[in-house]
């Protein structure tokens, strides 16, 4: 009797202490969490736009798109649940675009929006403009599978050159569509990269390990005039002596 009485009100805490979860700061688009601590991808299934819906609203962003065009895309499947921050959800976000051939581009960044379009129509859109970044950005987020175009200066390394270089390495990837990285040069110095911005990261910390690479030795200081006669003087004695032990 003890013991039925003692579940009995286990199980009547619990009962009130799930009734007073507050959970208007939860909000759950499909499968997704989204709450002042993060958002959460369960394991499952969820689509493209459920996931845009989701990152939206944690990102406190504006996303437009088409909804027919969103309905196409195959659904997304986790085999385990991932917990995202919020750079950690715009990076996944934009790889799971990317994966189903989409891409966000900003219409208004400074406000937030940001208007989601098929790869293939990125150039299509006047309205929306493939953002500018500088290097040392895409270098700080290396995941990020952002289109965006961006400038690099070189201080030692020809840039026609390394232009050129670069054509040849990225003609071998694929064949070009929106996302797949070009070259274009700019002057002696100076080239301009577009493509994903997690591919250009690369590029940029290998240009900037071979441009150090390339800066030309320091030439030797001066040699100290008095220091170089003491020196002729001590081999002319080394000399003598050589020929006074040969006698």
């Amino acid at each position: 009797m003890r013991l039925a009485l003692t579940l009995c009100l286990f199980a009547a805490l619990v009962t009130a202490q799930s009734v007073e979860v507050d959970t208007s700061k939860i909000t759950r688009h499909g499968d997704i969490v989204t709450n002042q601590r993060g958002l959460t991808l369960p394991a499952g299934e969820f689509t493209i736009g459920e996931m845009i819906d989701a990152v939206a609203l944690y990102l406190c962003r504006n996303y437009i798109y088409d909804q027919t065009t969103i309905d196409e895309r195959q659904p997304m499947r986790l085999q385990r649940e991932v917990s995202l921050d919020a750079l950690g959800s715009e990076e996944v976000l934009y790889a799971l675009l990317a994966a189903r051939n989409l891409a966000a581009l900003p219409l208004d960044e400074v406000r937030g929006i940001f208007h989601i379009v098929p790869l293939d129509q990125v150039h299509a859109h006047p309205m929306a403009t493939i953002p500018w970044r500088r290097p040392q950005d895409l270098v700080r987020r290396p995941h990020f599978r952002e289109i965006v175009m961006t400038s690099l200066t070189l201080k030692y390394l020809d840039a026609e050159h390394v232009a050129n270089m670069l054509r040849s390495h990225f003609s071998m990837l694929r064949t070009w569509q929106p996302g797949a990285p070009t070259v274009t040069f700019l002057s002696k110095r100076a080239i301009m990269l577009h493509g994903y911005a997690d591919q250009l990261a690369q590029v940029i910390a290998e240009l900037a390990e071979l441009d150090h690479l390339a800066k030309p030795l320091a030439p030797l200081p001066p040699t100290n005039a008095a220091l170089l006669k003491r020196l002729e003087a001590l081999e002319r004695e080394v000399r003598d002596l050589r020929q006074q032990l040969a006698k």
